[in-house]
């Protein structure tokens, strides 16, 4: 779809994704943001009723997924063709009992791990970690509770 201007050090793609389900399928709205002060994470934001869905994961496996299929835990990319014959690349996610298949276009997944990768090149994540920052904000954590 189109992304937004790249702020110093982060990346957002806003795209039109497919959910899909059993009767039928809609179309939502997704963001996906990443962070190089997070280097090792990508953030998927879907536009939802009543709320939006946030789903955090590697962003390997988006690097990975967008060529062939991978996934751990709750999230699994398989790329493939759609019925149209173009290419997409199936996220399913699983959380409690249940699954929901979200389909994207393989061109705006590519275009951001394009940007992403550019923008913290692969085995270079750890440089770009705030060690004394993810420890202050541990500590901050732990007297909240």
């Amino acid at each position: 779809m189109n992304h937004s201007p790249r702020a110093a050090g982060a990346a957002i793609q806003r795209l039109l994704v497919e959910l899909i389900e059993a009767e039928a399928s809609s179309l939502l709205e997704a963001e996906l943001v990443y962070h190089a002060d997070d280097p090792y994470a990508v953030t998927a934001v879907f536009s939802s009723e009543p709320a939006a869905v946030r789903w955090r994961f590697s962003r390997d496996l988006l690097i990975d997924g967008v060529d062939r299929p991978t996934g751990l835990g709750d999230v699994h990319l398989r790329p493939c063709l759609d019925s149209h014959g173009r290419a997409v690349v199936i996220i399913e996610l699983h959380s409690m009992g249940q699954e929901a298949q979200i389909q994207a276009r393989a061109s705006d997944l590519r275009a951001f791990v394009d940007r992403i990768t550019e923008l913290v090149p692969p085995g270079s994540e750890s440089q770009h970690l705030d060690v004394d920052a993810a420890v202050a904000a541990l500590l901050v954590a732990d007297r909240s509770d």
